[in-house]
């Protein structure tokens, strides 16, 4: 029995508001699992951001390392809910430890001003993040195993999601000084007048390619899609068929350093249905 206090689900359902409307189409303790899941994640991913030194997010991504240790070495875990939480997730559902250390260490490589010096490295990066968590995320769902289409579709969904979300808080991280372009895309580029709120060609640019890059992601997680078999584990990547509908909302906006990208609740319910109904991202 995963436990979880309505005020986590409530707290998962405003950090990761997609993800949390996803596991509705999933039975209750998959749900439970797949929210602990996203919790976790929120916290790792939150290390830079909710603190001002880098020094300070990586303290708190040993936090979870540790945290793991405990869990994988049976030892007392300790009294934080989220960790509670993600143990009994970890033993439920027998979730393998390689893809948890990846995860918390590609978040690691957030701390850098310039994280990704090409697209590659980039996609890599999806991969480990949100790739390593789709991966968890179907097991707990349903699969019995993470097969070589399953693996594809945890990869490409991954890519997708981590571009689109960044994009999407592209306002954030510009305030921050930190620039969601791999160093191939900044040809040009002033970063500095970037950082001030000034649009330009090479920015524009840049951002195409970022675009053409989802599109590509996604075009290939739906081809793994048609030679997977989900059963009834589809729900936990459905989140990622937002990603999509998020990036063109990025690019209609006519200003996107003071503008968020969004989707109504209604865009998202739909969106969502149609996506379990095809089983397509």
């Amino acid at each position: 029995m995963i436990t979880l206090s309505q005020d986590m689900i409530e707290h998962a359902a405003q950090v990761a508001p997609d993800q949390t409307l996803a596991t509705s189409f999933l039975p209750p303790e998959a749900r439970a699992g797949m929210i602990a899941l996203i919790l976790f994640t929120h916290e790792v991913a939150r290390a830079r951001q909710a603190v001002s030194e880098p020094m300070l997010a990586a303290i708190r991504l040993q936090w979870w390392r540790e945290a793991l240790d405990e869990i994988y070495t049976g030892k007392t875990v300790r009294a934080q809910p989220t960790a509670q939480a993600l143990a009994e997730t970890i033993r439920a559902f027998n979730l393998p430890r390689p893809w948890f250390d990846a995860l918390v260490d590609a978040f690691g490589a957030e701390q850098d001003d310039v994280p990704f010096e090409t697209w590659g490295e980039f996609a890599d990066h999806g991969d480990q993040t949100y790739g390593n968590f789709n991966r968890l995320a179907l097991l707990v769902a349903g699969a019995p195993a993470i097969s070589s289409p399953l693996d594809r579709v945890a990869r490409y969904a991954g890519i997708l999601w981590r571009r689109c979300d960044l994009m999407a808080q592209w306002p954030r991280w510009t305030h921050r000084r930190q620039l969601w372009l791999p160093v191939e895309a900044q040809a040009g580029l002033d970063r500095e007048a970037t950082f001030a709120g000034k649009t330009s060609r090479e920015l524009a640019v840049g951002l195409q390619q970022a675009h053409d890059h989802i599109v590509a992601a996604r075009n290939r997680a739906n081809q793994a899609c048609a030679e997977a078999v989900f059963g009834q584990a589809f729900p936990a990547v459905a989140y990622a068929a937002l990603g999509f509908p998020y990036a063109k909302a990025f690019r209609s906006l006519r200003d996107p350093f003071r503008q968020v990208a969004s989707l109504s609740l209604l865009e998202r319910q739909l969106r969502l249905v149609w996506a379990v109904a095809r089983q397509r991202i």
